[in-house]
């Protein structure tokens, strides 16, 4: 505290007196408030000299200053400043109070103070001054004590790069580290790479389901300290989302080191987790990048991690997978196919071609097959094998499968018109097991035979066993719905699942196609003769028709003519045709009489 007239006197004193209305001014009608105001501000206030053998010197100081400073032996001022301050700082703080005289001009300084209270971080203005009696080496010094603002500031610093939840750094301090450290190895003398893993929790949503989002909160923050003890004191660990971790392994030499890492990961996840008494057993899928295999901007070397943990989550997860260029090109190639694919539904630029079945006892015209091609303006033909599956992956099966349907119709309708509803034969159209899940088949049927006016008998759906098994109660009742339209339904590829058998007589079935696998193997005699014969009188009893798929020679057409069946599809009649070939054989014209 200030105590004494001589602090009181020496702040007086070292005001200057340019004016009037200058603080410390006397006026003989006023009284003196200057040691009262100064005393009063919420900020310290020294007044610095330099003496004649260049110590600083404290004139006087305020309470504020005396607190921050943590000066000693206030009665004997004015005093030296190293007689006062023990601080470390004192020589610091003595350089910028003779830079301030010397330059004539006011400077800031801002440094922290280690009081027995704790660190206070100081900015300070240091102003150079002339007293009453013109000496022209005095300092005045403010000190505004910023220690609140400057946690706050580090605590919304803390906050705006590291989670919440964990305390980890997050994806942009992660980021910002992994940059650094690309930039660090790339400018080094002996040049390193880097490696980033990320760690995707399997199955995390159960848990969040089974115990609740707290335990799984907790859960995380224990994930957290696991992976820490996992890796090496330089390598960074980050959470990037919900049950996503990230680690940056720098100073990487080689991919083995990485490799290790990650498989303490996975020794360390076979210990199970106590979640409120409850032992919880988890696993995680890794995915690895590095500036070895991969990128090395930070973004994509992330995303290559990223796409790589993916393949791991596709391989069945709890394992750790790699980047590889090749894989990624893959996808990418997927990626572009799939847009593509949107496009041509909605542009109408696939084609439906028509393989014609035959009526093994008249060798007429029976029926048709559906089969969806696309040209592609760039890449030429892309197979169905292609494009078929990554639709269903997608979900642009459903938008196709409505197409098809209505572009088979739209055919029917033509060939009405040309040479009559008689002479017009049945298309099947192919639906996916994705397109009953997720699609009313039943009304988008009725609704194309209304739009067009078709009788039901003209037009026949075809599906999957694997279809079935995928929802068989929903896809039972959506059969009887379309069989109530007239439609007849087929089982394509009957024969290669263990339980085709089985469906003959659960599911509402008109017709059996057999795979062209089982034709491909049929010799005489052989097991896949007896089991075929044994299948064609089932199906007879059980009043099915029987397609027999694949057939290429006169040898297997005269077999399965012998085992009953009434019906063929295949190469030795025809291959698919486009609608104008297909409608030349409604016509009469037919290629195999």
């Amino acid at each position: 505290m200030l105590v004494g007239h001589k602090v009181v006197d020496s702040t007086a004193s070292m005001l200057p007196t340019t004016s009037s209305s200058s603080i410390g001014t006397r006026h003989d009608s006023a009284p003196d408030y200057t040691t009262a105001i100064i005393n009063a501000l919420p900020y310290g206030v020294v007044c610095f000299g330099l003496a004649s053998n260049n110590t600083i010197i404290v004139h006087s100081a305020n309470p504020h200053a005396q607190s921050l400073f943590g000066f000693s032996n206030i009665d004997a001022l004015p005093a030296s400043l190293s007689s006062i301050w023990a601080s470390t700082q004192k020589d610091s703080l003595a350089d910028k109070i003779r830079e301030t005289l010397e330059k004539k001009q006011p400077i800031t300084y801002e440094w922290t103070a280690h009081n027995k209270d704790g660190d206070h971080y100081l900015s300070s203005q240091l102003q150079p001054i002339v007293n009453a009696a013109g000496d022209r080496r005095l300092v005045l010094c403010t000190i505004e004590d910023q220690t609140a603002e400057k946690l706050a500031e580090k605590n919304i610093m803390h906050h705006a790069f590291h989670d919440a939840l964990t305390g980890q750094p997050n994806r942009v301090l992660f980021r910002n580290k992994l940059e650094e450290t690309v930039i660090k190895g790339e400018n080094s003398d002996e040049p390193f790479g880097c490696a980033v893993l990320i760690v995707n929790i399997d199955r995390f949503q159960l848990i969040n389901e089974s115990f609740g989002h707290s335990a799984g909160d907790r859960f995380l923050i224990s994930m957290a300290s696991t992976l820490r003890r996992c890796i090496g004191s330089q390598d960074i660990l980050a959470r990037l989302s919900g049950d996503e971790f990230a680690i940056l392994v720098p100073n990487m030499r080689g991919i083995q080191p990485v490799i290790d890492v990650c498989e303490r990961i996975h020794t360390a996840m076979k210990q199970p987790y106590d979640l409120d008494g409850n032992e919880v057993f988890t696993s995680v899928s890794i995915g690895v990048a590095s500036t070895i295999s991969s990128a090395t901007h930070p973004e994509d070397l992330i995303r290559d991690a990223d796409f790589a943990m993916h393949r791991a989550k596709i391989a069945g997860k709890a394992c750790t997978e790699v980047y590889r260029r090749e894989s990624h090109q893959e996808a990418r190639s997927l990626f572009h196919l799939e847009t593509e694919l949107r496009r041509a539904v909605e542009r109408q630029e696939l084609q439906l071609y028509y393989q014609p079945i035959i009526d093994l006892r008249t060798s007429e015209l029976h029926g048709f097959e559906a089969l969806t091609r696309w040209q592609h303006k760039e890449h030429g033909f892309v197979s169905p094998v292609e494009f078929i599956q990554l639709a269903e992956e997608t979900g642009i099966i459903v938008p196709l499968g409505r197409w098809a349907i209505e572009a088979c119709c739209t055919c029917l309708k033509h060939w009405i018109m040309e040479v009559g509803e008689d002479k017009v034969v049945p298309i099947n159209v192919n639906v996916s097991g994705v397109q009953f899940a997720r699609d009313d088949v039943a009304s988008v049927v009725e609704n194309a035979l209304k739009k067009y006016n078709l009788p039901g008998r003209l037009l026949r759906i075809e599906l999957t066993e694997s279809s079935i098994m995928a929802n068989p109660e929903h896809i039972s009742l959506s059969l009887d719905r379309i069989r109530a339209l007239g439609v007849k339904v087929a089982l394509d590829d009957f024969g290669t699942g263990y339980s085709s058998l089985n469906y003959l007589h659960q599911f509402p079935i008109d017709i059996i196609k057999i795979d062209r696998a089982f034709i491909n193997q049929l010799k005489r005699g052989n097991a896949q003769f007896k089991i075929l014969e044994m299948i064609g009188m089932l199906a007879t009893n059980l009043g099915h028709q029987i397609v027999a798929e694949g057939l290429e020679d006169t040898e297997h057409i005269d077999m399965v003519t012998e085992m009953g069946f009434a019906f063929a599809q295949g190469f030795y009649y025809s291959r698919p045709v486009a609608g104008v070939d297909a409608a030349k054989m409604v016509h009469g014209q037919l290629p195999w009489t």
